[in-house]
């Protein structure tokens, strides 16, 4: 009796869905026509939908992603059912294909028809990677003998159609060795767009080179571009050092925050992109490079080249195939996605169960994003982290965590007709002292620097009176 009283106690005082949100296995109920009628939280996380988009779906709806519908084999023999099915992710562009172990359990009603149909799914490379951590932990399996890690494909969440279009462009333009230019602002995915467009072209196998221009001072981007020869200046590596550039040697070179490089790097960038071949700091001789180019920007380069800070022929070489990232706040329908998506990455990170209610989706779909997926990504982690590891479900945003003032975001598209200005009769006779001074007197690099070529600066020398030998501090 004291059993029977027990059990009846915790059955009124636990909660059947706070029971299996706390499953690590995706847990769904369907009625008997394949309508969804309850998902756990693994199922939301796994998916990338709410709830309350789940509830006006059916099994069905997922055929596409699925090889095997177990559902329906449950309502055909009337029995629980296992199966092993390749599936692949609803929301994510080009995913990979993963196996997961799917057990189908059907409820009768009093005339033996089936009134539900209880899915228990378990991701079988989840299973797999906890298995080997348990043993590691255990230290009953050598670390020698545990299987290598496998260089996952990136994964793009996008349900909206301009991002649907622009990965579109991006599968065409991916396969060819044409130059990309990708404008976006900051934390908008640049340099996932690079890693995808990498990943399907048929440098795959070889490595993608990021290089962030921004990164660097001024005097050692050089350096770290070209590398240098032993010996070539104080404080350098006796051995000499491989550039970035040589790196991605037979792969690609992604040179993001390119508006950030120094007027003075430009000009080698430029010839380094045109020859593809570089020369070390010290070196007599160039080496051939074979890369191909991915540039980012997160400025406006048209406007950079009208105002003298960015290289017009530069310019026009990495203006090849632009392609526009479009910030969150104009994808309106990739925010919960999003969101869900990292939700489900920091959970299984940090070996929690949460979920987002649907009030907290509603006001993230409000937002707008200044920081775009870098933020979301932040956000979702913040929220995860500074939440009672107890709460299952976050159904409030705190204050402050969300700025609330209004943004003036700035847009950095570039304009269909660039006509940059140039400078009426040339560069002045400061300008030219400038680049000689700066070139060590020699004149080719010094029309380098200028972005005019020799023979015009010859012109200009003889025009302005500057003798052949100057000291540099004539003005």
């Amino acid at each position: 009796m004291q059993e029977s009283f027990s059990f009846g106690s915790l059955f009124e005082q636990l909660s059947l869905t706070e029971v299996l949100d706390n499953i690590d296995a995706g847990i769904a109920i369907y009625d008997s026509v394949g309508n969804f009628i309850f998902m756990n939280t693994m199922m939301v996380n796994w998916r990338n939908i709410p709830r309350r988009e789940y509830l006006k779906m059916n099994v069905h709806d997922f055929t596409k992603v699925i090889d095997v519908c177990v559902f329906d084999l449950v309502c055909r023999y009337k029995r629980r059912v296992s199966r092993l099915q390749y599936y692949q992710d609803f929301q994510k562009v080009d995913g990979a294909t993963r196996v997961r172990i799917v057990t189908g359990t059907p409820i009768f009603d009093g005339h033996g028809n089936i009134k539900y149909v209880v899915m228990l799914m378990q991701d079988v490379q989840d299973f797999e990677n906890l298995h080997h951590t348990l043993w590691e932990q255990n230290k009953i399996l050598n670390d020698t003998t545990l299987k290598p890690k496998t260089t996952e494909k990136t994964c793009i969440v996008a349900k909206s159609s301009e991002f649907q279009q622009l990965l579109s462009v991006a599968d065409s333009v991916a396969p060819l060795d044409s130059t990309v230019l990708l404008y976006g602002e900051s934390g908008s995915g640049k340099e996932v767009i690079a890693h995808y467009i990498h990943e399907h072209s048929k440098r795959k196998d070889k490595p993608l080179i990021a290089v962030n221009c921004a990164a660097f001072p001024e005097n050692l981007i050089e350096a770290e571009l070209f590398g240098y020869e032993k010996g070539s200046f104080t404080g350098a590596n006796r051995e000499g050092k491989t550039g970035l550039v040589e790196a991605a040697d037979g792969g690609t070179l992604f040179l993001d925050e390119i508006n950030s490089l120094p007027m003075s790097i430009q000009g080698k960038v430029l010839r380094m992109i045109e020859e593809k071949s570089i020369q070390r700091i010290g070196a007599i001789k160039s080496k051939k490079v074979d890369f191909r180019l991915i540039a980012a920007t997160n400025g406006n380069l048209s406007e950079m080249v009208r105002n003298g800070t960015f290289r017009e022929d530069l310019y026009y070489r990495i203006h090849v195939i632009p392609l526009i990232i479009p910030p969150v706040r104009s994808r309106k329908e990739d925010i919960v996605p999003l969101c869900l998506h990292f939700l489900h990455y920091f959970c299984q990170k940090y070996n929690l169960q949460k979920s987002f209610s649907d009030e907290v989706l509603e006001e993230v779909c409000q937002y707008q994003w200044p920081g775009n997926v870098r933020e979301i990504r932040n956000f979702v982690e913040r929220m995860v982290v500074m939440t009672p590891c107890a709460t299952r479900e976050i159904s409030n945003i705190p204050c402050g965590i969300l700025r609330t003032e209004p943004t003036t975001p700035i847009m950095i598209q570039p304009e269909k007709e660039i006509k940059p200005k140039k400078q009426v009769g040339g560069p002045s006779k400061e300008k030219v002292l400038e680049a000689l001074a700066a070139c060590q007197n020699r004149r080719e690099k010094a029309a380098d620097y200028l972005g005019i070529s020799r023979r015009y600066l010859q012109y200009k020398i003889r025009e302005y009176e500057i003798p052949s030998r100057n000291n540099h501090k004539e003005k």
